[in-house]
Parts: structure tokens; C-alpha cells; sequence
């Protein structure tokens, strides 16, 4: 599993407006040292998944649809469809090749492993992890 850029972009637009209200594209770009273009690819990703809304306008700009509170993680790895997945066998539909069977010794452990990183990936709301210390 790796945080891909896409993710820790995600992550930044969603502290912006979780701290910050209703933001424009480009302040959110400016808050977070993003590119312009980036943020709004993502925006509209997010939007289309439900997460943030734009409204036109003076008082207009991004903003949650959904509070960080409901939010996880684990959320947002479906949302961008991005798998963390430990490793490849433990996608849908994998046959493992050393043991046809089944899965050898090695793919349970890491189903074990990937049990508990989905747990973890669903443990900890976005508004706790974007808490300023």
C-alpha cells in the first residue's frame, strides 16, 4: 500500500475546508501549496463522490457535504479508487499459485495483516487526524 500523491492531495483539500469553510479552488491551492490544476481534478472528484459541493458567487466556493466526523480513511481509498492492499493476494478472486487449494501460509498472513490495516483505515475520523496540535 502506498499514500499516493492523488490521496495526500485529497487529504489536504478536505483539512482546507474542514478548518476553513467554504473555499474557492484557488485558496484552497494556496492554503495547502498545491497546484491549481490538481485541486481542481480532485474538487471535482470529490464532488462527484458526494464529499464537497460548489456553490457560485460571491459567497461561493467548496465546501463539505459531509462532515469529517463521518469520514475515514478508508473512505477515501474508494473514493479515488485506489486499493491498500498489502499485497496482490488479497484482491478479489486471487489463486494463489503455491497452494491451488487455497492460500499458502504466507497469503494468511498478510490477510491477517490486511484485516487489521482495514480496521485501522476505518478507526480514526478525519476531523481527529486533522486536529492541530
Amino acid at each position: 500500500m502506498l499514500i499516493t500523491r492523488e490521496m495526500d492531495y485529497t487529504l489536504r483539500i478536505l483539512r482546507a475546508l474542514h478548518q476553513n469553510g467554504p473555499l474557492a479552488a484557488a485558496e484552497i491551492a494556496q492554503k495547502e501549496n498545491m497546484p491549481k490544476a490538481i485541486t481542481l481534478k480532485l474538487l471535482k472528484r470529490l464532488r462527484a463522490a458526494g464529499l464537497t459541493d460548489s456553490r457560485r458567487g460571491n459567497c461561493g466556493g467548496y465546501q463539505l457535504s459531509i462532515s469529517c466526523e463521518e469520514l475515514y480513511l478508508g473512505d477515501l481509498f474508494q473514493v479515488l479508487e485506489e486499493s491498500p492492499l498489502v499485497n496482490r493476494c488479497q484482491g478479489p478472486g486471487y489463486r494463489c499459485e503455491n497452494a491451488p487449494e487455497g492460500r499458502c501460509g504466507l497469503c494468511r498472513e498478510l490477510s491477517r495483516i490486511q484485516a487489521v490495516l482495514d480496521a485501522e483505515l476505518r478507526k480514526t475520523p478525519l476531523s481527529a487526524i486533522f486536529q492541530e496540535m
